[in-house]
């Protein structure tokens, strides 16, 4: 893989980037990280007689689209960062030309339209698609999204087992480092045999809290010894995930997952909880690929594995 340039690749789809530009502006002059605009091109899908005259329609509509997005981020970012524009003319598909932009990223940032019924069946989504394969960490904005007068200064990263979660959780550090934001790790747990309001009692919380957090501390202590500024707190929630996700972005600027291990054979490779967490989320959410194992690696991961996550 491509070394990672210091710069933010945001993909503008449409006229009404709003969410978008005001978040990847707000990372880069937050990280001195160049802006680099990119605007896929499409073509209209009934072609006029002249083949000719749709590509040159759909070119000038998409310079028209890169260059007032490029006027709105340089007034966002004062100057402080360089802010770029590329219009992709010769497309393999939206979610391939941006994933093949995130190799040399360091973020990558969507803007999440909240589609529902047939139009999310025959679009599909871009954000998923690009989430699951890009080669940088991937921000979810969703499109109603601004930033907050008086903002909560608390980044929540979902942990479902610690021997997983190296990568996620360091970017979460980092990300909370350079915001000077809080962080708060969040494990949250439930049955799924249906019984969990029967089987349940205290000492079963109690013992579920002590565990996860003893398979944390090794991360958690080197993470702390690198970030010592980052204030951190854990909350183990016996919970749906589902709610739990609700309430912890409720009180949080970003939230933070890891997607599923990117070498799965077949499908997406977001599991249902990150699924989830795109489409209901109204703060930002970071998907970040989990770190890989070896096969040799049998570490102790948390019982029951019947827990729903």
């Amino acid at each position: 893989m491509t070394e990672p340039s210091n710069r933010i690749v945001a993909a503008v789809a449409g006229d009404d980037a709003e969410a978008l530009l005001q978040f990847a502006a707000q990372e880069a002059v937050r990280t001195t990280s160049a802006l680099h605009l990119v605007h896929v091109m499409k073509m209209p899908p009934e072609l006029p007689d002249s083949y000719d005259r749709a590509f040159k329609t759909a070119r000038a509509f998409g310079r028209l689209i890169l260059d007032r997005a490029a006027r709105a981020a340089d007034d966002l970012v004062g100057g402080a960062v360089p802010v770029t524009t590329e219009l992709v003319e010769d497309s393999h598909g939206t979610v391939h030309d941006i994933v093949a932009r995130s190799e040399d990223a360091r973020l990558v940032v969507l803007q999440h339209r909240h589609l529902t019924g047939l139009r999310r069946l025959t679009s599909g989504s871009t954000t998923h698609g690009v989430a699951s394969r890009a080669h940088a960490p991937v921000v979810s904005v969703p499109e109603s999204w601004r930033p907050a007068h008086d903002p909560h200064r608390r980044i929540t990263v979902a942990v479902q087992d610690p021997t997983r979660a190296d990568d996620t959780l360091r970017t979460a550090f980092a990300m909370a480092d350079v915001r000077q934001d809080r962080l708060r790790i969040v494990h949250a747990w439930w049955l799924a045999s249906g019984y969990d309001s029967i089987v349940v009692d205290d000492d079963m919380r109690e013992d579920w809290d002590k565990r996860f957090r003893a398979a944390l501390a090794p991360q958690l202590e080197e993470l702390q010894a690198q970030y010592p500024d980052v204030t951190v707190e854990v909350h183990v929630r016996h919970s749906p995930t589902d709610r739990a996700l609700e309430t912890e972005a409720a009180e949080s600027d970003l939230l933070v997952l890891g997607r599923r291990h990117a070498t799965l054979p077949i499908g997406s490779h977001l599991g249902p909880v990150t699924r989830f967490a795109v489409r209901s989320s109204e703060v930002p959410v970071l998907l970040v690929e989990t770190a890989r194992q070896s096969a040799e690696e049998t570490p102790q991961r948390l019982e029951p594995l019947h827990v729903m996550y």
